[in-house]
C-alpha cells in the first residue's frame, strides 16, 4: 500500500470503496465512485497543504521564541555585567580607604 503518490492513494480509495457501490446499478456506481475519489483526493490535499503550513507557522514561532529568550539572556548577562561592575567600583573605593 503505497499512500505516498496520487496514483497510490487512488488505487487504495478505489479498492475500498468498490465494495460499497456494489448495489448501485453500473450506470451510476462508476460515475459516483470517480466523483467520491475525486473529492476524497481534494481533501486529503487540502488536509496535508494545511499540516505543512501549520508546521511552517510552528517553525517560525520557535524561532521567534528562541530570539526572544536569548535577547532577555544577553539582557540577563549585560545587566549582571553592569552589576558586577558597580560592585567592583565600590570595592575599589573602599580599598582605597582602606
Amino acid at each position: 500500500m503505497e499512500l505516498d503518490t496520487p496514483d497510490g492513494r487512488k488505487k487504495y480509495l478505489s479498492e475500498k470503496l468498490d465494495n460499497l457501490m456494489e448495489g448501485i446499478n453500473d450506470s451510476y456506481g462508476k460515475m459516483l465512485l470517480e466523483e467520491l475519489i475525486g473529492r476524497l483526493e481534494t481533501t486529503i490535499k487540502d488536509f496535508n497543504d494545511e499540516i505543512v503550513e501549520l508546521c511552517s507557522q510552528l517553525s517560525e514561532k520557535e524561532k521567534e521564541r528562541q530570539h526572544v529568550i536569548g535577547m532577555m539572556k544577553s539582557d540577563d548577562t549585560n545587566s549582571n555585567d553592569e552589576a558586577s561592575t558597580e560592585w567592583e567600583k565600590k570595592l575599589e573605593e573602599l580599598e582605597k580607604d582602606n
